[in-house]
């Protein structure tokens, strides 16, 4: 670890007591979770987007009683034994999927030398250990799709099965429709909706459906509909879809936990789902994962590949805030992503993509039993509301739903472009009245620890040009942050406002720009701030690259600052945040 590092990772997660700290960042540096050395490891803004911190300090991706052992050091009677689960399915994953005698010997060895020094000092969680496990696993084995072959015949099973004109009967059994009192011929059909939803959930926990090669007969489907479903999810889920039928606007689910055989009762849930107008985002794993549903099998099983046959794949793991609404707004119903990762639920190592499909649906459901400790196990709360739906034994289906911190702020992308849609309103008013529109782009995040100081410099600023430029309405982006709005938001609502051609002068922050500031404040500029300008801002440059296409369209639009050569440094902004992460490692 750098030095740098290892301050700043003691600088996150203080709490005053320096043994504590260091036990603290050696848990995160132990577990490859602490995001300033790791670069898989996701920016505390990013993962904002999934988990809702509020004044807490840092996020762990395991249970309050996991942590807690570990912190108190007193793993000894509860980690061994997690740490045995762990084995007891990477054992016999090996005997499985290799046939050669030596390697599989070579890498049963090799996994036990790897295990016991992992383990030794019960840092490590046993998710990750589970995670390390594997990657060896599948690097060793040399099998570009492990297991691929059992986990077709899974989906072939489960698909041979309800395509059988016993589960269609079943499925559409009428005989409990008899007894509902309906208002309305929409009432009733969302009554039938939501019957065919509980008989398919039910089957979920049956799995000889996609185990056992044998027809079912419609009475021994009826049967496993009946089963029975527990917890609170079943009834916010339709009374929250009920809600949304009928409504313009779109509605998102992320859909999470997909595994081999269960995943076509999924798919025909989630058809369901699109049938009543909701949009699915399907979430794969990135690589194998014991019987999880990985991109590669979205991309290359002849099941899955008939059920997604009018889906988009989004296979860019670090898609823009843009480009994924613009994708969700296309005709398409469905969508394939995958989460980024190769282990359990684990907000802090997914990929951007997945972060920001979490951050736009309206409901996250998973469907793994082996994030049920991530999720319900622990006093974090998520910014969307997630609904777990498990399979307990046959016929018991639990639906557990963990709300969204009541304090979790959302803009859609409604919200977003009714913003803009107001800003451009009162842009053409000012207009109107003969003013012209200069639009002012300065750093704001760029500089480590100097949010508040660039923000002072910036309202410094414009307020100088206001009071020396005459019938000129200059907008300071600043003035128009909403508590609750990340830089992914402001950049979306603002593009809108940037491409709408009413900008006449288009002014990019300079290095006089900001010792003027500090002159009018009456101080000297800080070695920080000496030779900045808006090419130090990655959010500056996406804004550069705007205004020379805006100016494209509109040859009359003037743009005033440092040549956009030296912007060329900058390629993207960070995600959730207005500099590029590269910035903030130096």
């Amino acid at each position: 670890m750098g030095h740098r590092g290892q301050q700043q990772v003691l600088k996150d997660k203080t709490s005053k007591d320096p043994e504590k700290d260091a036990w603290i960042a050696n848990f995160y540096t132990e577990n490859h979770l602490a995001w300033e050395l790791f670069s898989e490891v996701a920016s505390p803004e990013q993962l904002k987007f999934m988990v809702y911190l509020g004044d807490e300090v840092y996020y762990y991706p395991c249970s309050d009683e996991v942590f807690s052992a570990i912190m108190e050091k007193k793993g000894k009677d509860l980690l061994p034994v997690l740490y045995f689960k762990v084995w007891e399915e990477i054992e016999p994953l090996i005997e499985k999927a290799i046939d050669d005698s030596y390697k599989k010997k070579f890498l049963l060895n090799l996994l036990r030398i790897k295990f016991r020094h992992e383990t030794a000092t019960q840092v490590v969680l046993p998710s990750r250990l589970e995670k390390r496990l594997l990657q060896i696993f599948t690097r060793v084995a040399s099998v570009e799709r492990p297991l691929a072959i059992e986990k077709e015949k899974k989906n072939q099973n489960c698909k041979r099965a309800i395509s059988s004109k016993a589960f269609i009967e079943a499925l559409n059994d009428p005989s409990p429709i008899k007894d509902l009192e309906c208002s309305s011929l929409d009432r009733l059909q969302e009554e039938i909706i939501f019957l065919k939803l509980k008989r398919l959930l039910s089957l979920t926990s049956h799995p000889e459906i996609w185990e056992e090669e044998r027809e079912f007969s419609k009475e021994e489907f009826l049967q496993m509909m009946n089963g029975s479903i527990t917890g609170d999810g079943l009834e916010w889920f339709m009374s929250v879809a009920s809600r949304w039928l009928g409504r313009d606007r779109r509605h998102y689910v992320l859909w999470t936990g997909l595994s081999a055989g269960q995943c076509i009762i999924d798919l025909e849930i989630i058809r369901l789902l699109i049938h009543m107008g909701i949009k699915i985002i399907i979430a794969t794993k990135n690589a194998f994962y014991f019987d999880a549903i990985t991109m590669d099998d979205a991309l290359e099983d002849q099941v899955l590949l008939e059920y997604f046959k009018n889906a988009l794949y989004i296979t860019n793991h670090q898609i823009s805030k843009k480009e994924l609404i613009e994708k969700l707004k296309s005709d398409y119903m469905l969508f394939i992503i995958s989460d980024g990762t190769q282990e359990r639920f684990n907000p802090l190592l997914t990929s951007v993509t997945f972060a920001r499909a979490f951050k736009e649906s309206d409901v996250v459901v998973c469907r793994s039993p082996r994030d049920m400790e991530c999720i319900h196990d622990s006093h974090f709360q998520f910014t969307r509301d997630v609904l777990s739906i498990v399979a307990q034994e046959d016929g018991v289906v639990s639906m557990n739903l963990r709300p969204h911190h009541p304090n979790a702020v959302r803009f859609s992308e409604r919200d977003l472009a009714e913003k803009a849609e107001a800003l451009i309103y009162h842009l053409k008013m000012q207009k109107r009245r003969g003013k012209t529109i200069m639009f002012y782009s300065a750093i704001v995040g760029s500089i480590p620890n100097q949010m508040e100081t660039a923000k002072e410099v910036l309202k410094v600023f414009v307020d100088y040009l206001r009071s020396k430029q005459e019938d000129v309405l200059v907008i300071n982006p600043a003035e128009h942050f909403e508590p609750g709005m990340d830089a992914d938001d402001i950049m979306y609502m603002w593009e809108i406002v940037q491409r709408s051609g009413l900008i006449d002068i288009w002014r990019f922050q300079t290095v006089e720009d900001i010792e003027k500031a500090f002159e009018l404040m009456g101080k000297k500029v800080p070695p920080e701030w000496v030779g900045k300008d808006a090419t130090y801002s990655t959010g500056c440059t996406k804004e550069m690259q705007i205004a020379i296409e805006v100016q494209k369209e509109h040859p009359e639009m003037q743009i005033i600052g440092p040549p956009w050569q030296k912007f060329l440094r900058r390629k993207e902004y960070g995600v959730g945040k207005l500099y590029d992460r590269v910035l903030d490692e130096k």
